[in-house]
């Protein structure tokens, strides 16, 4: 069975105040990612693999004992594309993590932070958190990563990520509708996605337990739009989305009581899509 999300996560790097609750969903939108312009296994050509390494000269074209000019292969066929950047306004982080005040046009700033259910479960048969580490998210060459494995108890919810919209401080909402923003684009890496899936979710003031998200299941680019996005079918009663009262995005990893689910993914190129 998988996680509802029904707890307040405690967050275990997160500068506000207050931990931000995950909620869940159904498999949404899929992405393709960019690919290296050169394969990861194609040998490296020293001239020792060309046809006419090692072949005698012509007669009269080169004086004796001279060795034949050997000239190196041309390499043919087109290189793949590169996965077209998120298009809209960048949402780039320092190196510790935060998106400073003033380094966006739309006013977007806060931390990005880790949280899970040990929190709620006092540490007992919780989630195991491997990365980021300590008190500071850092920034990884532009990726903010996570790994870890969450626990199979029936009292266990799962992890995520998150990154505030408005860190006054303190936590305040941040109102989309007047930033003139319909969704969020981003791109997902990483050698584990969760087989429960990733829900981006937003939780709202007064909604933080059972946030509108879309799930995503795959590596490669997204772009989640609050009109894709719903709540769970065990949430009751249901609640409009609050497009103006938007305190978070999160990005939750649900836990199965039929076994632990790792996870080991980077989050990268945030980005606003603009109405």
């Amino acid at each position: 069975m998988i996680a509802a999300f029904g707890n307040t996560p405690g967050a275990t790097n997160a500068p506000a105040p207050s931990a931000p609750a995950p909620g869940v969903g159904t498999a949404g939108s899929t992405g393709t990612g960019s690919e290296s312009a050169v394969p990861s296994n194609a040998p490296l050509d020293n001239g020792a693999n060309s046809p006419a390494a090692g072949t005698p000269a012509a007669p009269g074209t080169s004086p004796p004992g001279t060795p034949a000019t050997v000239t190196p292969p041309t390499a043919t066929g087109t290189p793949p594309a590169a996965a077209t950047p998120c298009t809209g306004v960048a949402i780039t982080p320092d190196a510790t993590g935060l998106v400073v005040a003033g380094s966006n046009s739309l006013g977007i700033h806060g931390s990005w932070f880790s949280y899970s259910d040990c929190n709620d479960l006092k540490n007992v048969n919780c989630a195991s958190v491997t990365a980021p580490t300590g008190m500071v998210f850092n920034n990884v060459g532009g990726k903010m990563c996570t790994s870890g494995q969450t626990s199979s108890s029936p009292s266990a919810w799962g992890a995520g990520l998150g990154l505030e919209l408005n860190d006054g401080p303190p936590q305040m909402p941040f109102d989309t509708t007047a930033a003139g923003i319909k969704g969020f684009c981003f791109e997902l890496s990483g050698s584990a996605i969760p087989s429960t899936s990733i829900r981006v979710a937003f939780p709202t003031v007064g909604n933080q337990d059972g946030p509108y998200f879309e799930s995503v299941t795959t590596p490669g680019q997204h772009t989640v739009l609050f009109s894709d996005t719903a709540q769970g079918s065990w949430v009751t009663p249901k609640s409009d989305f609050a497009p103006t009262k938007v305190t978070l995005i999160q990005f939750q990893i649900p836990s199965d009581t039929a076994a632990p689910v790792p996870w080991d993914f980077c989050v990268e190129g945030l980005t606003a899509v603009m109405q």
